[in-house]
């Protein structure tokens, strides 16, 4: 084979790139809150760019009625690509007997249609409650537990508490879900002296961490938001199992 017919083969072989979104493409980015409540009828906001000329939202399930659109503001020096500056409102309503553990979401506007957004169902998670944000105010949880929280202002911090046992292991992630929260995890001992600390994990800025409690007795865990942003829109699902 010829030196060219070799390289014209490889280029062949190569996987093609994924073409760019057009300019005008709507972008879904994450939902506020986080999850869809576990209610008849919900009302959720979907966040991200160019959505505010949407016609129409569509899901995978259920009916949706999108009920309002907007530009929303920035922060300054909060970053705009995953802040989002447009948002849709809906309300959907899922079937009585629904088994699904997620909505996928679609956006309709002049410009296109976003590429799906998953959104979980809140059930079987408890919510976050403030104030959480000391050892002496921290949130009990029974494992294992799902927690749906929010980095709900500035260096804000959530703490949560468990009781474990001398050797139990025990795994604990905090997922952002597309929201723009960059968690920050620390797991304290009953004396309150750092056991670990995690933040970003194989290039993932989602933490997580397994541990073999060294005794028995009350532990705590704190998730802060590692650039000290914080808003409505930084969701996060903790679990410890």
């Amino acid at each position: 084979m010829f030196p060219h017919a070799a390289l014209t083969l490889a280029f062949a072989l190569l996987p093609s790139a994924k073409p760019a979104p057009p300019k005008d493409q709507p972008v879904a980015r994450y939902a506020i809150p986080l999850t869809i409540p576990a209610t008849p009828k919900a009302k959720i906001a979907l966040r991200g760019a160019k959505l505010d000329t949407a016609t129409v939202v569509k899901a995978d399930a259920g009916t949706v009625k999108l009920t309002r659109k907007g530009k929303v503001g920035v922060p300054n020096n909060y970053p705009p690509e995953k802040i989002g500056d447009s948002e849709v409102e809906v309300e959907i309503e899922l079937p009585a007997d629904f088994k699904g553990e997620s909505v996928k979401f679609t956006v309709v506007t002049p410009g296109g249609t976003s590429e799906p957004l998953a959104v979980l169902l809140a059930k079987g998670a408890v919510a976050e409650k403030e104030p959480n944000d000391g050892f002496d105010k921290a949130q009990e949880l029974t494992l294992p537990a799902t927690v749906d929280g929010t980095i709900g202002r500035e260096k804000d911090t959530d703490v949560f508490t468990f009781t474990g046992k001398k050797g139990q292991k025990v795994a604990i992630a905090a997922a952002s879900l597309g929201s723009p929260a960059d968690l920050l995890l620390t797991v304290y001992d009953a004396r309150r002296q750092v056991i670990v600390t995690v933040d970003d994990v194989d290039g993932h800025p989602d933490p997580k961490a397994e541990i073999t409690l060294p005794a028995d007795g009350v532990y705590y865990l704190s998730l802060i938001e590692a650039h000290d942003l914080g808003g409505t829109g930084f969701g996060y699902r903790l679990t410890v199992r």
